[in-house]
């Protein structure tokens, strides 16, 4: 068995071929343990903030859709003003349009483009309903006194109009449900893309590796396929000289000691 290189690199080959069989070095071992643990790490991750945005995702559709049946409800049979019913069905075609986007990009990883853009528009929408709630919190006497002047133009009856003055704060406590939600979604949809990112990458700087791997493997073989040549030139080399190299034999005479070729 014949081992070159350093303490951080190992190489052993088979005596009966010239292929190397190779085994990592530590700092090999400890970055592709360090990936497996980043990789399952990340799966955890894509499998939680996935669920998440499922669930959100699945309350923001059932919002979308009331808001758009409703405002076509009122709007169709003129139970309300234009200037009422409009921002509502625009504001469930917008939920509808940004859950179709969070969709696509959380069940197909090549549309992961998709997450930051709806998590983005998601995030001006939180803003809308927390100013809504804000208002709705301190305007509530301008309110009151709105819905009275527009009475006869909403078709509110005495007793209806006084159930909405009642419960006029549900809406607010809706709207900050809403908002809160929308910030874990921002979050979620954001780590989602982002650990499908540094999946790609890691995997790209795997195949990197071992292409190194390979380029490393072809080298050492090179390296062993000479030495072996350069081995058994210096042995022909040695057969050589010791045939061809002159014998000398030493002659002695009474008077000196003669060295004769």
């Amino acid at each position: 068995m014949i081992a070159s290189g350093g303490d951080t690199k190992r190489w052993f080959f088979r005596t009966s071929t010239t292929f190397p069989i190779r085994f990592e070095s530590e700092p090999e071992l400890w970055l592709r343990s360090a990936s497996n643990d980043a990789e399952l790490r990340d799966c955890l991750t894509e499998c939680c903030t996935g669920s998440a945005l499922f669930i959100f995702n699945g309350v923001d559709l059932i919002c979308g859709i009331i808001l758009l049946v409703y405002s076509l409800y009122i709007g169709l049979n003129h139970y309300a003003a234009e200037w009422l019913y409009v921002p509502i069905c625009l504001l469930g075609s917008f939920l509808l349009i940004t859950v179709a986007l969070s969709w696509f990009g959380t069940f197909s990883p090549k549309y992961s483009v998709l997450l930051p853009c709806s998590s983005n528009l998601f995030l001006l929408l939180a803003i809308l309903e927390f100013a809504f709630a804000v208002v709705i919190f301190t305007q509530s006497a301008a309110i009151n006194q709105f819905l009275r002047d527009h009475q006869q133009e909403l078709k509110l009856s005495d007793k209806q109009l006084q159930r909405i003055e009642d419960s006029k704060f549900l809406p607010a406590y809706l709207f900050l449900g809403l908002f809160v939600m929308e910030i874990i979604r921002f979050g979620c949809a954001t780590r989602l893309f982002y650990s499908r990112k540094d999946r790609l990458f890691r995997y790209r700087r795997l195949g990197a590796l071992d292409d190194l791997e390979a380029e490393l493997m072809e080298a050492a073989k090179e390296e062993e396929i000479t030495k072996k040549y350069s081995n058994l030139r210096d042995n022909y080399q040695q057969k050589y000289t010791s045939k061809t190299k002159p014998c000398i034999v030493p002659v002695e005479t009474p008077e000196t000691i003669e060295y004769m070729v």
